[in-house]
């Protein structure tokens, strides 16, 4: 069941982007900054989660993980409200925001269940002191802290998320250019 949900997460994100892309209209250059500055925030959350996750060896309570439980997805969906405002188009929001919604918020709950299961108690107790995807204002406290690691990053396989998401968000940049050169 993991498979088919990685396989949804993984195939949807490519032609949702150029679908956005494709339905983006003229936007404020304000509007345009307020949405790469989510995306990249978003980013940045899942290269962060991403350089402490090692993931099915042990239930990772560090680093943003101390915010909220699911910062690899709550970066995903911030980073579909960014590109969303890029495209100032209604009907982006209209495609992107409930599949994301659908998709993160079956696998999130899957995820969960699946947490529980492995980690018991220790999940158990996380989760009372942790919210799910909304981020507390203050990191819960965390025994003997592991350091982030960019080797880990890339086990987790996070940079060609990163690569595709800079590579999108430098195409919203230049489609005013590039439709203007027609």
């Amino acid at each position: 069941m993991a498979t088919v949900a990685r396989f949804r997460r993984i195939h949807l994100h490519l032609p949702l982007a150029c679908a956005v892309l494709l339905l983006a209209c003229p936007v404020p250059p304000a509007l345009l900054a307020v949405g790469a500055a989510l995306v990249l925030l978003g980013v940045a959350g899942r290269v962060w989660a991403a350089g402490l996750l090692h993931k099915g060896r042990e239930l990772c309570v560090d680093g943003p993980y101390r915010f909220v439980r699911h910062p690899l997805y709550l970066g995903s969906i911030l980073g579909a409200v960014g590109f969303c405002l890029m495209a100032n188009s209604l009907w982006a929001w209209v495609l992107l925001l409930p599949l994301f919604l659908l998709v993160y918020g079956w696998q999130v709950c899957d995820e969960e269940r699946a947490l529980a299961k492995r980690f018991g108690e220790a999940h158990a107790a996380w989760a009372r002191r942790v919210p799910r995807l909304w981020p507390r204002l203050t990191p819960a406290a965390v025994e003997s802290p592991r350091p982030w690691s960019v080797g880990q990053v890339l086990v987790n396989r996070e940079h060609y998320h990163l690569l595709l998401t800079l590579f999108f968000v430098v195409l919203f940049y230049l489609k005013p250019l590039l439709v203007h050169a027609r």
